[in-house]
């Protein structure tokens, strides 16, 4: 098999999953609680949010927050971010990052 499936939790939990971690990409699954709000950070690596379930607002740097559902999402390198569940029905997305932060950290260096 050359295949490697990876499994993820299907709920309306709040869920942090880390499913892929290689080199040339690394995959979480979230789904945050009602009015949930990940900690501000600034983008480790180039992200693809990729909203599956539910409405995500996110907000990029200074510029206002925006809603999204059924999308995916690009933001840039070194990019601050908020990500909230602000419609408290239940919220799902991926965050895949290519390559994996540590690639890019060992790059700057």
């Amino acid at each position: 098999m050359q295949e490697k499936p990876y499994r993820y939790t299907r709920t309306d939990e709040n869920e942090i999953e880390k499913l892929v971690t290689d080199d040339q990409v690394m995959v979480n699954h979230v789904v945050p609680a009602p009015s949930d709000r990940l900690a501000e950070h600034s983008s480790d690596s180039n992200i693809s949010l990729v909203v599956v379930r539910g409405t995500l607002s996110i907000q990029l740097d200074d510029q206002p927050e925006h809603l999204y559902h059924d999308s995916i999402v690009n933001v840039p390198f070194h990019t601050k971010l908020n990500l909230t569940n602000t419609r408290g029905n239940p919220t799902e997305f991926f965050i895949v990052k290519a390559p994996h932060p540590r690639v890019c950290k060992a790059e700057s260096v």
